[in-house]
């Protein structure tokens, strides 16, 4: 009875959590302005010079003139997924500093739930296999127990 109550409340507790990150991630979002939208963009792009900096932190000259792009490109008209096209187009797909596939984002949610099925089913087999049997242990050769128990009476005294 007691788990059953444990399992209706911990259901309960995971489909109101569903449901509310649906309601934020779902949320229709204010229009953003070009200046947002430019900025969200330089966030977005790799800078050629520093690398590991976005164009957004970056105060080299490309990075300057990648920024100057994003906001004439979006004045004339152009959307931020064509904006980032024709960047992904010029330089590669290294040039967007996350990923646009899905899949880099799950993998490695995967490699964690392999590794964890994995763990399971090691300490699964490992459970269920007979532990060896132990070597039975012999008596002492002859005289030894006798000479241990003189030397052991030679520290005490």
């Amino acid at each position: 009875m007691i788990r059953r109550t444990a399992f209706t409340v911990g259901a309960t507790a995971l489909a109101a959590l569903v449901v509310a990150v649906l309601v934020i991630w779902l949320r229709p979002s204010a229009p953003m302005s070009p200046a947002q939208q430019a900025a969200q963009l330089d966030a977005q792009l790799r800078c050629p010079d520093c690398q590991g900096l976005s164009v957004a932190e970056s105060r080299t000259s490309a990075a300057a003139a990648i920024r100057s792009e994003v906001a004439s490109r979006l004045a004339g008209g152009q959307s931020p997924d064509e904006v980032r096209a024709y960047f992904v187009s010029r330089y590669g797909e290294w040039i967007l500093l996350e990923p646009s596939s899905v899949a880099w984002w799950l993998l490695p949610f995967a490699v964690i739930g392999l590794g964890a099925v994995a763990l399971i089913a090691w300490l699964w087999v490992g459970r269920r296999r007979p532990a060896p049997p132990s070597a039975p242990v012999s008596p002492p050769a002859a005289g030894v127990a006798e000479r241990v128990r003189e030397e052991v009476e030679a520290l005490d005294a």
